[in-house]
């Protein structure tokens, strides 16, 4: 729960109709232990047979074409928009060509929102 606003900056975008749309899916898989399996015959079937054992969630992004097509009123993935806010001593450390750059830098970004 707490990698949400991370994975929302990758996955969130503005769309016509909603200025932080989810552009990601996931996928969410339960791992359950069903114990001692010679046991098992032998339960109340009144009683739990399983137990949650752990879980697997996978993310994935819905549209990939987003990251270098949007119509003019849109934006891409809001990640861009972050990275490119930043102060240059902070774009410089992620990446050396950030430093001095604006929206109007990249072509898949565009203009400031």
């Amino acid at each position: 729960l707490e990698s949400n606003p991370l994975l929302e900056a990758f996955g969130n975008a503005k769309t016509r109709r909603n200025d932080n749309s989810s552009r990601f899916g996931k996928y969410t898989q339960l791992q359950f232990d069903q114990g001692d399996k010679g046991m098992r015959a032998f339960a109340d079937k009144s009683t739990v047979k399983c137990k949650l054992a752990g879980s697997k969630c996978d993310v994935y992004l819905l549209e990939k074409n987003r990251v270098t097509y949007h119509d003019t009123e849109e934006r891409t993935y809001h990640i861009f928009y972050q990275l490119i806010a930043a102060d240059d001593a902070t774009k410089a450390s992620i990446w050396p060509k950030l430093k001095g750059t604006t929206n109007e830098s990249f072509a898949y970004v565009g203009k400031a929102p």
